[in-house]
């Protein structure tokens, strides 16, 4: 008896499923008041809502923060902590605006005479006791406190939400969270004009410091050092990837430190074309920069208060430690380096050595250099110690190399 053949069940149909809704990223406007923003999470005591602390929100998951005139009703020693705060929400690569009154602006009108509500603007309305300023801010100062929270990319943007923020006296500036910890110096290369002989321990250092920031470090040496180095430069800048220079110099001493600061520094402020580092003048009491004034004349007398913040705007400076970007560079007619002696043709007082030309040169065409006023970075020079006559003891007296030329054995040292 024939078998009949074995039937198979039709297999069932798939459920289709509903692929997975993307995730909206999260956004803030924070102290909105009326002005809501499309697509923002309104954060406002009018909602019941804190500015500071922010609850119930994880940190790093943040897509975007708004913030029009909200800053300045804190106290001017708690805005730092308050920024910090708020940075620390956002995710990687996300984005934070801030607005204020621009207490520069402000000033500017008031003094040419412009009918202006100067007390509002700076002082707040008063309309209820949450409706006051604390702190005031010009666009130094609240660069300062956003590159101290680690972001990058800080610069200005346009007032859009019919509030505040369009004001003809607000300061608006924007800020990047960095995409990863800044431990490294990403498409950075380091390079050395270097003497034929001399010191050694610049280059143990800096190779420590370099390495440890993963820098390319490339050396060149011959008896012209303006030469040697603008060849290095060449090279480096001819590499697309390359962004950013370091130039040093062989009598230079630093550390990972200085040179991840600088970076990020680099990174925070855009308007930064080059950025050195503080290095004190060989045999003198003074550090190895230059300052001009708004007609491009060197000034005699500057104010300690001009320092303190972190990059300070000079016009000459050294090539110890010196962070450059690369686009700048490119563009950076030649010759960049050119020594001219005296009106008398000697190499005296009135000369003009290859640096300070560069410098010069830079400056003409309107590219910026800063000092990093928190980088400090040591200058190697010769020092002789002599055996002191004290009774009995020959503890070490210690002299600069250009005070004995001048002054001969100190007097505490001939027996």
């Amino acid at each position: 008896m024939a078998r009949k053949p074995a039937t198979r069940k039709p297999k069932a149909k798939a459920k289709a499923t509903k692929p997975k809704a993307k995730r909206q990223p999260l956004r803030l406007n924070i102290g909105a008041g009326e002005k809501t923003l499309k697509g923002y999470t309104t954060i406002d005591l009018k909602n019941g809502k804190n500015a500071y602390p922010l609850a119930g929100i994880k940190d790093g998951s943040i897509a975007d923060i708004y913030c029009s005139h909200l800053l300045e009703h804190f106290g001017h020693r708690e805005v730092s902590k308050v920024l910090k705060h708020w940075v620390s929400k956002l995710e990687p690569g996300g984005r934070i605006r801030i607005a204020v009154p621009d207490f520069n602006e402000v000033a500017k009108r008031y003094r040419a005479g412009e009918p202006i509500a100067t007390q509002l603007y700076i002082m707040g309305s008063h309309t209820d006791a949450s409706d006051v300023h604390h702190c005031v801010f010009d666009s130094e100062s609240l660069a300062e406190l956003m590159a101290d929270t680690g972001l990058v990319r800080i610069g200005r943007w346009e007032g859009f939400n019919n509030d505040c923020a369009c004001l003809p006296i607000s300061l608006n500036l924007q800020g990047y969270k960095p995409t990863n910890e800044m431990t490294t110096c990403e498409n950075t290369v380091a390079v050395l004009s270097a003497p034929r002989y001399g010191a050694i321990l610049h280059q143990q250092v800096a190779a420590r410091a370099f390495m440890m920031a993963h820098v390319p470090y490339n050396m060149g040496q011959g008896a012209y050092w303006h030469q040697v180095l603008s060849k290095q430069i060449e090279q480096a800048i001819a590499e697309p990837d390359n962004e950013f220079v370091f130039t040093c110099d062989y009598d230079t001493i630093f550390d990972y430190d200085a040179v991840i600061e600088m970076y990020r520094l680099m990174q925070a402020y855009p308007e930064a074309d080059a950025i050195t580092s503080v290095q004190s003048k060989r045999g003198a009491e003074t550090a190895l920069m230059g300052m001009s004034d708004a007609e491009g004349k060197p000034r005699t007398q500057v104010r300690s208060t001009e320092f303190h913040r972190n990059l300070t705007k000079i016009s000459t400076a050294h090539f110890g430690l010196t962070l450059f970007r690369s686009s700048t560079l490119r563009a950076f007619p030649k010759p960049w380096m050119v020594a001219t002696p005296n009106d008398d043709g000697e190499w005296e007082e009135g000369r003009t050595d290859a640096d300070i030309d560069f410098w010069k040169k830079w400056r003409a065409i309107g590219n910026t250099l800063f000092v990093a006023n928190k980088v400090p970075v040591g200058h190697m020079e010769e020092i002789i110690t002599w055996p002191s006559q004290a009774e009995e003891s020959f503890a070490p007296v210690m002299q600069r190399a250009t005070d004995y030329r001048k002054q001969g054995i100190p007097a505490k040292v001939v027996r």
